[in-house]
């Protein structure tokens, strides 16, 4: 394994394994460089050979046979992980649900998406400084890989963490629940209740979300705790200071202090 950037890894071995009960914590998208790989859910399984593109949904558990090469005796894959989708595609609406027919997680490739992996791969693969780009540059894979239904797992997502982005896309906006279900197109009760089926009222996801915001820029020396308080959508530094420390335990200013100590 040959972790290339935050998001960005290779993955290369000389000889044939096959690794049982794999288990994929969050979506990916896979490119078979050189030799052959399986995947194997039960008794349904698929085969990628080099220029091949697949997707593993987050939690699935799999087993993965690698094969290398006949010629050079090599197997080598790219990687890259989707670990939350840029605000950018979380904002279009939910998807129409598709019919599923056995196991597939092979995409279907065009031109215009080899060229937006090999893009994004390198930006992702550059440095952090690069974490604007890459974000842009998978967004343009996301878009053209939105049709195909088997790469659906990468937007499958709760739609607690859909509003999340959203939110945080744009925190100091004072956002209603008849707006957030507007722009994922589907109805205010509807949201508000799969909401609350779920463990996370729509007051509890929108606080929290606003809450984040603040404390990545407090974390990262963005702004002081002023600012914090009106990127994260409140007027009241007082309400704002209580409400951090109810969730992080010390106050934005400790929070700040510490994290630059």
């Amino acid at each position: 394994m040959h972790v290339l950037g935050r998001q960005v890894f290779t993955y290369c071995c000389f000889k044939a394994e096959r690794i049982a009960q794999v288990t994929v914590a969050r979506p990916l998208i896979g490119i078979v460089l050189s030799g052959a790989k399986e995947f194997w859910l039960g008794d349904a399984g698929q085969r990628f050979t080099a220029g091949d593109v697949f997707v593993l949904p987050g939690g699935a558990t799999l087993d993965a046979v690698n094969i290398p090469d006949e010629r050079h005796g090599l197997y080598e894959s790219l990687l890259v992980e989707v670990a939350s989708l840029p605000p950018s595609i979380a904002r279009l609406p939910e998807l129409p649900p598709v019919k599923r027919t056995g196991f597939d997680i092979h995409v279907t490739l065009t031109a215009d998406l080899v060229d937006a992996l090999a893009h994004a791969a390198t930006t992702l693969a550059t440095s952090d400084n690069a974490a604007i780009l890459g974000e842009h540059r998978l967004a343009e894979v996301l878009m053209l890989l939105r049709p195909d239904p088997a790469a659906r797992p990468l937007f499958d997502v709760p739609l607690a963490d859909r509003i999340r982005w959203m939110v945080a896309a744009d925190p100091s906006h004072r956002w209603t629940a008849d707006e957030l279900a507007r722009r994922l197109a589907i109805g205010a009760s509807t949201l508000r209740r799969r909401l609350t089926e779920n463990g996370t009222p729509l007051r509890t996801v929108l606080a929290g979300a606003r809450m984040q915001v603040a404390q990545s820029l407090l974390s990262t020396g963005g702004g002081n705790v002023t600012a914090a308080a009106e990127a994260a959508g409140y007027t009241s530094r007082s309400h704002f200071t209580r409400r951090f420390r109810s969730v992080y335990g010390n106050t934005p200013g400790e929070h700040r202090a510490r994290r630059a100590g």
